[in-house]
């Protein structure tokens, strides 16, 4: 008898134990979603991609998520104040300056950060440091770290400026009121076939840098982030994420030279 009744506390013990280490491993979420803070809209070339791409992710994953839209800064400080689960892709250092926030270490994307011009007068560019000595204005969308990184480097801080919204940042160069923006060759290719700017001069012109972009996960999601590598990894061997990038390419009718 007394043996029956230890062997009961010990099983229900055990069963405790193990359920209180499910619960520790398992994210928290509202509404049994995954919320992902997206810089980029669903009409976008690289919004497009990342949301075939999660969705896929957290499919294998056997998790639900939501993908909520916000300009770059404000993105920034919903994930560190744990308002939103996670963001879709920033570079490397990202994590330097948000000790709330835990990378994936495996990446899903590449992104060419280049130059575009709407005035005959700039010349081919490469690089950042071929910005450097040059009076040009400079723009870029505020909140994007390489290029907040980068710029101040090379450009004076008078003629460097930053807004919003990357049409705002062709419209500007369209007016004249900069020589130079900076921003995701992708986003900019996708929006020159839009009627508004579809005839307008804005060129490309040059590349500053080719960058891979990791997913960042608020801290209190970390047990997930080994796992999520894992799966990113996968893909990318099977060439799924590759087959994501070509749908997005021909929906945005973007031809890569």
């Amino acid at each position: 008898m007394r043996f029956s009744i230890v062997t009961a506390m010990l099983t229900v013990l055990l069963f405790s134990v193990s359920n209180a280490m499910c619960q520790e491993s398992a994210p928290t979420l509202k509404n049994n979603a995954f919320v992902m803070a997206m810089l980029r809209t669903e009409n976008d070339h690289l919004g497009k991609w990342q949301r075939l791409t999660y969705t896929e992710i957290f499919k294998r994953l056997g998790m639900k998520i939501e993908f909520r839209d916000y300009p770059a800064k404000r993105a920034s400080m919903e994930a560190d104040a744990g308002n939103v689960d996670g963001e879709p892709g920033r570079i490397f250092p990202y994590a330097d300056e948000h000790p709330n926030l835990t990378r994936v270490e495996e990446f899903p994307f590449f992104l060419n950060f280049s130059a575009f011009a709407a005035k005959d007068s700039i010349p081919p560019l490469k690089g950042w440091d071929s910005l450097k000595g040059t009076d040009y204005k400079v723009e870029c969308q505020r909140g994007i770290k390489i290029c907040e990184l980068n710029l101040p480097k090379v450009v004076s801080r008078e003629n460097l400026s930053d807004i919003t919204e990357p049409d705002q940042g062709l419209k500007k160069l369209i007016a004249g009121r900069t020589d130079v923006f900076v921003y995701d060759e992708l986003g900019i290719l996708t929006l020159l076939q839009t009627p508004e700017f579809k005839d307008s001069k804005v060129r490309f012109a040059g590349v500053m840098e080719s960058a891979v972009i990791y997913p960042y996960l608020h801290k209190k999601h970390a047990s997930l982030a080994p796992k999520m590598a894992g799966v990113i990894k996968a893909m990318k061997a099977e060439g799924l994420i590759e087959q994501y990038r070509m749908t997005a390419d021909k929906e945005f009718g973007v031809i890569r030279k």
